[in-house]
């Protein structure tokens, strides 16, 4: 998001869920977050280790540049769930609304031009680890979409156990969005957190709402803007809830505000193991197979 945007009340912002009991939680740098200590970048095949946050943008382009691992609470972090992804009840307002797209390198997909390769890039932005691959909204036109309806509900074809995590990235880190954990059936967890991720802050001030300022633009989408981080487990959808945890299966995403976003799966274990979405359809017998032999590669106690 490049200019500031009204902000909806919390009160709104539980009521979104209709039908589904649920207390909202705010992550925000210092609060509810995992605070990052160290992120290993690939770039252009070298190996790059940043030990403090960027300021702001220092690094402007449209080549790949890979999140390798990050650390975290005396943990690194390098297992990303970076296997098949789904968009399910997208909302039909992105087809009609301009502003809103995918910038990958030097490539740009906008939703009101070609809406179906625009929700294969969204998914898609969610299966590698590129910063320069993103999900943007930016100067919307009308009409905006509803801002009580989601965007879209993205599913991972691994399921998050106790212990993983989300790493979000967002232009600029002053954008907030609202998170709703999903079930096996796709229906959002009842009396489950509401995650407000960024809080409720002022818009108009960037790299506020998010951890780590990571220095890397994009030439193709707002290069003055780079990316920032925020890292949060997945247990906080039922921290403070009568809730056990139960395993993630994806993310109802609700961007009122213009975030430019793009969510990863991260652990300091391996997400073979984990249990399959009943939401993606199976993979081959070759590729379980495959996926089987990887997992006892990987496969290790969880510290």
């Amino acid at each position: 998001m490049n200019t500031p945007h009204s902000f909806i009340s919390r009160q709104c912002v539980i009521s979104l869920a209709i039908g589904v009991s649920a207390f909202g939680m705010d992550i925000v740098p210092g609060g509810n977050n995992q605070p990052i200590s160290q992120v290993v970048y690939d770039v252009g095949g070298s190996e790059l280790v940043q030990m403090n946050e960027a300021i702001g943008v220092e690094n402007v382009g449209n080549t790949t540049i890979l999140l390798k691992s990050v650390n975290a609470g005396g943990k690194t972090l390098s297992y990303y769930n970076l296997g098949q992804t789904k968009l399910l009840n997208v909302n039909p307002q992105l087809a009609l609304t301009s502003g809103v797209g995918v910038v990958n390198n030097s490539t740009v997909v906008l939703s009101n031009s070609d809406y179906t390769a625009y929700l294969d890039a969204i998914a898609a932005t969610s299966m590698d680890t590129n910063l320069r691959n993103y999900g943007f909204h930016d100067f919307l036109s009308l009409p905006i979409t509803d801002p009580n309806a989601a965007d879209y509900d993205l599913h991972f074809s691994k399921a998050f156990a106790e212990g993983d995590s989300f790493l979000l990235s967002e232009r600029w880190g002053n954008s907030t969005i609202q998170l709703m954990a999903l079930g096996s059936d796709g229906v959002p967890y009842s009396g489950a957190n509401v995650i407000n991720l960024g809080g409720f802050i002022n818009p108009g001030v960037g790299y506020d709402a998010y951890d780590w300022t990571t220095g890397f633009a994009s030439s193709m989408n707002v290069p003055g803007q780079a990316q920032a981080l925020t890292l949060f487990s997945a247990q906080k959808f039922f921290d403070g809830t009568s809730n056990a945890y139960q395993p993630v299966y994806g993310l109802r995403v609700f961007n009122q505000t213009e975030a430019d976003l793009k969510i990863l799966g991260i652990s300091d274990d391996t997400f073979a193991d984990n249990l399959n979405n009943p939401q993606i359809s199976e993979p081959s017998a070759w590729c379980a197979m495959i996926s089987c032999i990887v997992g006892a590669l990987l496969r290790r106690k969880r510290a």
